[in-house]
């Protein structure tokens, strides 16, 4: 049976719901539980229509001092997860395993967006300390590879990261999951379909040993564009279903098939707009984005200055979430007029509002023990 991405049951976890009921919502949660990290803007390799090529080009990156203060504020504020993604590569900060240690050793939960490039470099510590460490692949065999996710020089690292794939499924202690990004031609200049290796993809993914395969909707993210799905061709999105359709057979006790939440919205044509009624983001209470040029509301926000609330290189973080500036943004904020996209957290707001609800009327809220800090 093919899976979808649930966040819903993941908020009814205590610890959630502890946090619910002490935020004072008309002014914000006083920090996140969870903070998704961009240590560095650079990355080795030149993937066309990456969603991040705009803020490569300064190659920014934190200090290694920097990374290891903000690891010691989140282990103080008591940040309960951070999430290692992009911008550019995270893996590829000189000072990432120390970061990683120091993280694990404080019981902060770590999860990995890669390129699976530099595994191999850290392979202890991600062994040792990451929940789940999900690759971006986007195809199974090296001559699609090339062609999206070629390095800088031209060259491909498929084989090399198959096999950090496949040592770190040995000696992991957390998930392992191999990324596939639909991309097709209308997303400009250098991209070609790959949906015709989604299967064998798959396939791959369990040779591989990965817990599970993700198949994901590509998005458009330009300074000038509104943040949106990309409209592929109802053809190739019909060729996308019947490849997924198929997935479903590689499914074991111990791999899956994970569909992302807005892939149906992508399948069905990906209508640009997602009509939401509410006028404030609670998931932006709940999770944030910090980037070596800023710490923005949300990742979709990523790199749009007047979704900034902070400078991280010069500041604290609980400085920057209890200022001024922080709440001004976060209060001007109008998911009902600023994100008309088919927004991953849209069902965790949606649920959020319920509970809130629920407590203030009285009402028993279900609720589990910890299972999963990346809400």
């Amino acid at each position: 049976m093919i899976k979808k991405m649930n966040l819903k049951n993941k908020l009814h976890q205590d610890f959630v719901i502890e946090k619910i009921k002490e935020t004072n919502w008309e002014e914000g949660t006083n920090v996140p539980l969870i903070v998704e990290l961009d240590t560095t803007e650079a990355c080795d390799m030149a993937c066309p229509g990456c969603v991040s090529e705009e803020m490569m080009v300064a190659n920014n990156k934190l200090t290694s001092g920097r990374l290891m203060t903000l690891g010691e504020e989140f282990n103080s504020i008591g940040i309960k997860g951070v999430v290692l993604i992009g911008g550019g590569e995270p893996l590829a900060h000189p000072a990432i395993g120390q970061f990683m240690n120091y993280l694990g050793k404080n019981d902060i939960s770590i999860g990995i967006t890669t390129n699976g490039s530099f595994i191999h470099k850290h392979i202890n510590a991600i062994a040792k300390y990451s929940n789940w460490t999900r690759v971006s692949m986007d195809s199974a065999t090296d001559e699609m590879f090339l062609k999206l996710r070629p390095t800088k020089g031209g060259g491909s690292k498929f084989h090399i990261i198959v096999d950090n794939m496949k040592k770190l499924a040995k000696v992991k202690k957390g998930k392992l999951g191999f990324s596939f990004l639909i991309r097709t031609e209308i997303e400009g200049p250098g991209v070609v379909s790959n949906i015709h290796e989604i299967y064998d993809a798959a396939v791959l993914a369990r040779e591989i040993g990965c817990d599970y395969f993700e198949v994901k909707p590509s998005y458009q993210y330009r300074k000038n564009t509104v943040h949106s799905l990309v409209q592929h061709e109802l053809e190739k999105m019909e060729q996308a279903k019947k490849e997924i359709n198929r997935l479903s057979e590689l499914v074991t006790d111990s791999f899956s098939i994970i569909k992302a939440i807005t892939l149906d919205a992508s399948l069905e044509g990906a209508q640009i707009e997602q009509t939401k009624k509410y006028t404030s983001c609670p998931a932006a209470e709940l999770r944030t984005l910090i980037t070596p040029s800023g710490v923005f509301v949300c990742p979709y926000w990523r790199g749009k200055e007047e979704f900034s609330v902070g400078d991280i290189v010069n500041n604290s973080f609980q400085d920057i979430w209890s200022s001024q500036k922080r709440s001004k943004i976060q209060k001007w904020l109008d998911p009902s007029v600023h994100c008309s996209f088919n927004c991953l957290r849209h069902d965790t707001n949606l649920e959020v509002f319920k509970m809130i609800e629920e407590i203030r009327n009285g009402k028993k809220i279900e609720s589990f023990e910890e299972f999963d800090r990346f809400i």
